[in-house]
């Protein structure tokens, strides 16, 4: 009810959904919302010490802190997700993973344990710098130019291994790849000795989730991910199809 509402706060909340759609300057505020100068000033100099935009020359973008790039996973889709991620994990042996992008983060958000004794360990809310794994980065490749932007900003490039792609142009073009391909690879780049191949989860053209299967080097070595990645997708397809 209108009596309820906070101005201040209702006002902050409406400049956020605007940066969502695009970047706008101290102007574009006063102009769209018609605040006068010393409102739209101060409801946006709040948002940035708060961490929630960031003042880039002279516009205002949001910080990944928003969530506005992170991908939207409700417990139904989570769940809905189990049994073609347990079908994927009991052909191939592996340990199975859905994945969501929260800020800068990859989060688990499911796991199905593989059946081998020795094999990758994870739980639900274990999480991630977005680029160390191929969950992390296949999201990233399908995200819209203005979402990737948004997390690579934000993003701390922490070198894990040798094999981590720690450099901002690098990582660009590894994910044009991923991209092409439809599918990422962790080479030993989260941990040497482990290896992961990933698929996105898409509906309605916008990627909300990736699922992914992991263990030892020497089990998933790279001649089996061409054939292993055509598994990968088949199952994140269904799970689409699922959630469309």
């Amino acid at each position: 009810m209108e009596q309820y509402e906070v101005a201040t706060l209702k006002k902050g909340l409406l400049i956020i959904d605007a940066l969502q759609q695009k970047d706008m300057t101290l102007t574009d505020v006063i102009h769209t919302f018609s605040f006068n100068k010393s409102t739209a000033f101060r409801l946006l100099y709040t948002l940035e010490i708060m961490g929630y935009v960031k003042k880039v020359g002279h516009a205002y973008t949001l910080t990944g802190k928003v969530g506005m790039s992170s991908t939207t996973y409700s417990p139904k889709e989570n769940w809905l997700s189990v049994p073609p991620l347990y079908e994927l994990s009991n052909e191939i042996g592996e340990t199975a993973y859905v994945g969501i992008l929260y800020g800068t983060n990859v989060v688990t958000a499911q796991v199905v344990d593989g059946r081998h004794s020795i094999r990758t360990h994870s739980e639900v809310g274990d999480y991630a710098p977005v680029h160390l794994s191929a969950l992390g980065k296949v999201i990233l490749a399908f995200l819209n130019e203005k979402q990737l932007d948004s997390v690579l900003k934000e993003l701390p490039l922490l070198q894990k291994t040798e094999n981590t792609f720690a450099d901002l142009h690098l990582l660009k073009q590894h994910l044009k790849v991923i991209k092409e391909q439809g599918y990422a690879v962790d080479d030993e780049e989260t941990e040497i000795g482990l290896r992961c191949i990933a698929a996105p989860v898409i509906v309605k053209d916008k990627v909300l989730a990736a699922i992914a299967i992991s263990g030892p080097s020497w089990r998933l070595h790279r001649k089996m991910d061409k054939a292993l990645s055509k598994k990968v997708i088949e199952c994140s397809s269904r799970i689409s199809a699922l959630l469309s």
